[in-house]
C-alpha cells in the first residue's frame, strides 16, 4: 500500500483541482441566469446603456450658406448658439447694401427677428442714434431670449455698448478739438492785429521822431546864424555930436 501511493498522489491531486473547478462552475450559473434575466423598468440599479446615449442632435452651422440662413426660424436653430455665431459671420462678410436688404426683409415680431435684423445692421457701420436703438429694441426682448444663448447676446450687446462709447469719446474729442482752434484762431487773429497796432504806434512815433529832429535842427541853425540888425552901425546920439571951435566961430 505504500508503495502504490506516490503513484495515486498526483491522481487525487487532479481530481480535486477538477471538482474545484466544477464546483465553481455550479456557483456562477445561477449569476449568469440572474444576469439574464429581463429587469423591471421599477429597478433602481438598472439603467439601460441606450438611456445614458444623448438623443438630441446638434447641428453645426459653421459651413451653412449664408443665403439661406436668415430664413431659418425653427426652435432648434434659434436656440443653437453656432447658428448665431454662424449669423454674425456672415452679416460681417456682407456688403453694407446687402445687408440693408435682408434686414428689410425681415419683420421683427419676435425676440429671435429682432436679434436678426439687429445683427445685419449693426454691422453696416450705423451712427451712434442707430446703434443705440439696436440696443434698446434687443433689450425689450431680454426676458424672451432663451437661456443657453444668452452669454452671446450678452456679447453682442456689450460689443455695441464698446462702439456707442467710442463714438461718444471720438464725439467728445472732436468737439474739444473744434473749440481748441476756434481759440487758437481767435488768438491768431488778436495777435495779428496787435502786430499790426503796433506797426502803426512805431511808425506814428518814429515820424514824431523825425518832426523832433527836424525842429531841434531849425532851432540850432537858429541859434548859430548872427542877428542882422546887430552888424549895422549904431546911430549917433546928439550929445555925442563934436563941433570943432573954428566952424563955430564961423557961424553967422
Amino acid at each position: 500500500m505504500g508503495a502504490v501511493t506516490p503513484f495515486l498522489l498526483p491522481l487525487q491531486q487532479w481530481l480535486n483541482a477538477t471538482f474545484r473547478r466544477a464546483a465553481l462552475a455550479l456557483v456562477a450559473v445561477p449569476a449568469l441566469l440572474v444576469g439574464c434575466t429581463p429587469h423591471s423598468p421599477s429597478d433602481t440599479y438598472y439603467r439601460p446603456v441606450e438611456d445614458m446615449i444623448p438623443t438630441t442632435k446638434v447641428v453645426d452651422f459653421r459651413l451653412a450658406p449664408c443665403e439661406t440662413l436668415w430664413t431659418l426660424n425653427d426652435s432648434d436653430a434659434m436656440t443653437n448658439s453656432l447658428y448665431w455665431l454662424r449669423a454674425m459671420d456672415c452679416a460681417d462678410r456682407m456688403s453694407d447694401t446687402q445687408a440693408r436688404y435682408q434686414a428689410q426683409q425681415i419683420k421683427p415680431v419676435s425676440w429671435d427677428t429682432v436679434f436678426k435684423q439687429s445683427i445685419l445692421i449693426s454691422g453696416t457701420d450705423p451712427d451712434l442714434q442707430q446703434r443705440r436703438t439696436l440696443l434698446t429694441q434687443v433689450n425689450q426682448y431680454r426676458a424672451q431670449i432663451p437661456g443657453a444663448i444668452r452669454p452671446l447676446v450678452q456679447l453682442w450687446r456689450e460689443r455695441q455698448t464698446l462702439q456707442v462709447t467710442l463714438g461718444d469719446e471720438k464725439g467728445r474729442n472732436a468737439r474739444q478739438q473744434e473749440v481748441a482752434q476756434n481759440k487758437l484762431e481767435l488768438m491768431t487773429q488778436q495777435h495779428t492785429a496787435l502786430q499790426a497796432s503796433l506797426a502803426d504806434t512805431q511808425r506814428k512815433l518814429k515820424n514824431l521822431t523825425d518832426i523832433e529832429r527836424q525842429l531841434s535842427s531849425r532851432k540850432q541853425m537858429q541859434n548859430d546864424v548872427p542877428d542882422s540888425d546887430s552888424s549895422a552901425p549904431s546911430p549917433v546920439k546928439p550929445e555925442e555930436t563934436y563941433t570943432s571951435p573954428d566952424r563955430e566961430q564961423n557961424r553967422p
